[in-house]
């Protein structure tokens, strides 16, 4: 698999979520009466803290209201512990109902501990996303959620790219001269890489990462082996080194939470 990005290119961190139950079959009506306890954590951008246990029962249900009809194409879900609960997913332009027909996808993959699952979920315009549990146990752990784009790599960067980390420890010199350190947290990998001949697609691609999640939305880099959750560092910057041909500096810098 190809090195990606999966980002919220809909609003996602913007959104209005609710909780609550459904009633109905093949037509489903959507009720507010907020079961799922600290529901706003799926969309806080801190992976360690999950919503309350034991609230997300059987059909509790959330609704994300994206404000206006959005497209997208990937949901990634975060766990802090493994569960093997099935999640439901519908999209729709109704305000309190979704029918089997806005059926996007089941989210059935066992999720794994402390790591990202990501799943292909194609949304055409619109937007409400309803998300209910449909397995008969509590779903637990949940601790952040991303609904956007999953961006696959047109090229791969250049082989000079560079990889290292960022400490967290501050260093005190007493006037003797010796050496006191705090450490804050854990080093932060930081990743630098270049594009050196892209065409205008792939740029258009990473002209929408860059304008969408800018430096404060947090998002996932796929490296081809694992899932980073990670910030950048300073916007995308493009070099037209033909015509219509571009290159182009990607910095990364990984998320502790």
């Amino acid at each position: 698999m190809a090195r990606q990005f999966i980002y919220d290119s809909v609003g996602f961190s913007e959104a209005t979520i609710k909780s609550g139950t459904f009633s109905g079959s093949s037509t489903k009506t959507f009720s507010d009466t907020g079961g799922i306890a600290s529901i706003e954590r799926i969309a806080d951008q801190n992976i360690s803290i999950p919503i309350t246990a034991s609230s997300f029962g059987q059909y509790e249900t959330m609704q994300i209201d994206l404000g206006s009809a959005q497209s997208s194409n990937a949901i990634a879900l975060y766990h802090t512990s493994a569960d093997t609960n099935d999640l439901v997913m519908y999209a729709s332009n109704h305000a309190t109902q979704f029918t089997s027909g806005d059926s996007v996808t089941t989210l059935s993959t066992d999720h794994p501990a402390n790591d990202w699952n990501v799943f292909a979920a194609t949304v055409s315009s619109k937007r409400y996303i309803y998300i209910y549990n449909g397995t008969a146990n509590n779903y637990d752990y949940l601790s952040e959620m991303i609904i956007g784009s999953k961006y696959t790599f047109d090229v791969n960067p250049e082989l000079n790219s560079k990889i290292g980390e960022q400490f967290g420890t501050d260093i005190v010199t007493s006037y003797g001269g010796s050496e006191y350190a705090n450490k804050r947290h854990a080093p932060k990998t930081t990743w630098d890489f270049t594009f050196s001949h892209i065409l205008s697609t792939q740029k258009t691609a990473l002209e929408a990462l860059n304008a969408n999640v800018q430096d404060w939305k947090k998002f996932i880099y796929y490296d081809d082996n694992a899932y980073h959750y990670v910030r950048l560092v300073k916007p995308i910057e493009f070099t037209e080194v033909a015509p219509n041909v571009f290159s182009a500096n990607v910095s990364l810098r990984e998320q502790l939470a």
